[in-house]
């Protein structure tokens, strides 16, 4: 039996006047996953428990069968791992990105989606002036880490993409002076490079994590294909094979011939793959609704066509479809709400629905309490 999990981060969104009230997904046309949904099981699952924030950490996290509340110490420490950097005893690392502020409010909290080769050169400058008082690691376009002595258990870091166009709100609780001041001291340094940038965000750190391996949890070997750390750096705890694909940027613009080649590699030798796209994530953090709606096209053609191909040559498949947690546009963060599903393949019979959709999903008489129970149902 081989297990395919395609996930289209931020998905699910909230009806949009301008789409005739319509979310994103029930708008685009997504005819592979409607045939899907004709073929197999919709429902609805709960993928972020409270008091865990809805990102995509814990939530991809809980879809990977892991439950966050065992194991989880922040972001950072996650997406350390995708980038091979070690967090040593007694320091923490933060996700750093790098973002552009003007008149104390978030304009971008991408950096205007800043190349990495561009933000090399920022990281570089602020690594020769903090000259080891703290250690930033490259990472990709707007995402990276920084390392730093002590630990902050109780800091309270605001995300972001929770910013965009409002005020910005700086950290709070334990530790909260030595952060603000850190990335105070950054700004100058950010500025003189003259990319676009203009500021560091520190926010959800960790210490280092240890998990049981993918295939000690579950019995199956596997891998990850996505362009983002945090993503990757869950392969990576899990022991899995994580490739790095040329091209997949996390946008629009992603390798998707090349993220769906390597997804067929792995298994080619595994039991498992994990098909992660960011595009649809980005886009709903933009507010762009009709980006949005053509990242969802994208994910439905280019990745679920070529899984129903998959599928068809190779029955003894199941493939399951689902966002990590909805990112509406009109308020571009994520929201905390049961999130669409669908499970085709071996065994697995209609429940009658015939589209993917939220609106249809949430009808069915299918609903996952929590993403690892869901997993459960994938490889039972």
């Amino acid at each position: 039996m081989k297990y395919i999990v395609c996930l289209g981060d931020g998905m699910s969104d909230w009806p949009i006047e301008g789409l005739g009230n319509q979310t994103p997904l029930a708008y685009a046309k997504t005819p592979n996953m409607d045939a899907l949904a004709a073929q197999g099981r919709v429902g609805v699952v709960d993928t972020v428990e409270a008091p865990f924030y809805p990102g995509s950490d814990v939530a991809n996290m809980g879809i990977l069968g892991y439950d966050p509340a065992e194991s989880y110490t922040g972001r950072a420490a996650i997406e350390s791992a995708a980038m091979g950097v070690d967090i040593p005893n007694g320091y923490s690392a933060f996700r750093c990105n790098l973002v552009t502020i003007s008149n104390e409010t978030m304009v971008s909290f991408t950096a205007h989606h800043i190349e990495t080769a561009a933000a090399a050169r920022v990281l570089d400058a602020l690594n020769q002036h903090f000259d080891g008082r703290v250690q930033f690691y490259v990472g990709a376009s707007y995402r990276h880490i920084a390392v730093m002595p002590g630990a902050y258990p109780d800091i309270v870091c605001t995300p972001p993409h929770d910013l965009t166009d409002k005020p910005v709100v700086g950290p709070s609780e334990g530790g909260a002076a030595v952060i603000q001041a850190l990335m105070t001291e950054a700004q100058a340094v950010v500025q003189s490079v003259g990319t676009g940038a203009t500021d560091i965000w520190l926010w959800s750190p960790g210490t280092a994590v240890n998990l049981p391996t993918f295939h000690v949890k579950h019995g199956l070997t596997g891998g990850v294909v996505s362009a983002v750390d945090v993503v990757k750096g869950l392969g990576c705890l899990m022991g899995m094979h994580v490739p790095d694909v040329p091209g997949a940027t996390g946008f629009l613009d992603t390798n998707y011939a090349g993220k769906w080649a390597a997804a067929t590699a792995i298994l080619e030798t595994s039991d498992f793959v994990y098909v992660h796209v960011e595009a649809p994530d980005e886009c709903g953090h933009l507010g762009d609704v009709d980006k949005k709606v053509q990242a969802i096209e994208d994910f439905d053609a280019h990745i679920i066509g070529p899984a129903r191909a998959y599928l068809k040559a190779n029955p003894d498949t199941r493939i399951m479809v689902l966002p990590d947690h909805a990112t509406p546009c009109a308020i571009k963060t994520h929201s905390r709400e049961a999130v669409p599903v669908v499970l085709a393949g071996l065994g697995i019979a209609s429940n009658g629905a015939t589209k993917y959709s939220e609106a249809v999903a949430v009808q069915t008489d299918w609903h996952e309490t929590t993403p690892w129970a869901l997993f459960k149902q994938l490889i039972c």
